[in-house]
């Protein structure tokens, strides 16, 4: 059971890959991008080429999924879909690219995280530490207000879609709620034992 996880601009969507793939049952799916990566990023998960490059291995159908996010490009490629058989694939997209997602007809189970305006200052945290500037702080959490306000329209598809959704309360509900229910899916469990 792969998962595409989504959610609001800044909540945790890669940091949950990240914490899934510890449980050594789950890999992300490497992202090509044409942006250039941040000191923090690893370049064997986030591989950063050039515009053209990336416009190349997109004509040629490489892709199995693609978006556009705030002027960059993301890509996630087939030959890396099934690269490990007794894991599950996981990858991190924005809220607006589900709908185009399932399109694709791909059989991944949806993630949403979702946190209210009241928390929003869990997001500045987790961005401050990142390393964001002030300008960009202000960007993305503009960015989640409004997501926000719209959220019941992505919470529907993923219920259309029998996935799972999420409040994100603290710095903890990652540990303490989240990965205790994927990893306690039946179809989980069958790799754990």
């Amino acid at each position: 059971m792969n998962l595409i996880i989504t959610g609001t601009s800044g909540v945790g969507k890669s940091f949950l890959e990240e914490e899934l793939e510890k449980t050594g049952k789950f890999y992300p799916i490497p992202k090509y991008t044409d942006r250039p990566l941040r000191s923090n990023e690893d370049p064997s998960k986030i591989i950063s080429l050039t515009n053209p490059v990336f416009q190349k291995l997109q004509t040629q159908n490489n892709f199995f999924f693609s978006l556009s996010y705030s002027g960059h490009n993301y890509g996630w490629a087939k030959k890396d879909l099934n690269k490990f058989k007794n894991k599950f694939a996981t990858l991190a997209v924005t809220l607006d690219s589900l709908f185009d997602f399932f399109k694709t007809s791909q059989p991944f189970l949806p993630i949403l995280l979702n946190i209210k305006v009241d928390n929003l200052f869990l997001l500045k945290n987790r961005l401050s530490k990142r390393g964001d500037n002030p300008d960009q702080i202000k960007t993305r959490l503009s960015l989640a207000r409004n997501e926000i306000k719209n959220i019941q329209k992505y919470k529907t598809l993923v219920k259309k879609h029998h996935g799972l959704i999420f409040n994100i309360t603290d710095n903890q509900t990652i540990f303490t709620e989240i990965i205790p229910q994927i990893t306690s899916l039946p179809s989980v469990q069958s790799l754990l034992d």
